[in-house]
């Protein structure tokens, strides 16, 4: 049997720096939220950020609660594709919540100032230096040395330490 009224996780589009008046707002009603966060370290200091920023989730009724949620101070909408408000399964979340809290980490080692090689994407085998780490240490901003002042924003993925620094 189909229940489309049993209260499921749904992705919740909240206004900026509202996510403690959105949850206050949801619990009020009844509503169960999780707003899951991670520690990243830039420039050295450890820091606490959104896993997900502006994006909250909620367990609730569509059919009972989603004006509710919908029209809560602080939430700019419900996320939905069409008629449809997709929803979380109950493991989807207790993995989220496993996860809350720990430290995202770049294992690759690599940091400003390096010198790397790309080995991924249109500049593949360019060499260059890392100027920054930018959104928790998932993407880099390389100096290309071959084109002097290009730089260009790539997955941390994409470049490798030239052997350079491996040595050094």
């Amino acid at each position: 049997m189909f229940e489309i009224d049993t209260p499921k996780w749904h992705v919740v589009y909240i206004k900026p720096r509202k996510e403690e008046v959105v949850k206050v707002q949801l619990e009020r009603i009844g509503i169960k939220t999780f707003y899951p966060k991670v520690k990243v370290v830039k420039k050295g200091i450890e820091k606490v950020e959104p896993m997900f920023p502006l994006y909250m989730f909620a367990k609730f009724s569509v059919v009972k609660d989603f004006f509710n949620v919908h029209f809560a101070r602080g939430v700019k909408r419900v996320v939905k594709f069409g008629n449809q408000v997709p929803s979380l399964s109950e493991e989807f979340i207790e993995y989220l919540r496993s996860v809350n809290g720990c430290l995202i980490e770049n294992k690759l080692g690599i940091k400003e100032s390096d010198c790397v090689k790309i080995v991924d994407g249109p500049f593949r085998n360019f060499t260059g230096k890392v100027l920054k780490m930018k959104r928790g240490e998932e993407r880099v901003v390389v100096l290309l040395k071959a084109m002097n002042s290009l730089t260009l924003e790539v997955p941390v993925e994409y470049v490798e330490i030239t052997t350079e620094r491996k040595n050094a």
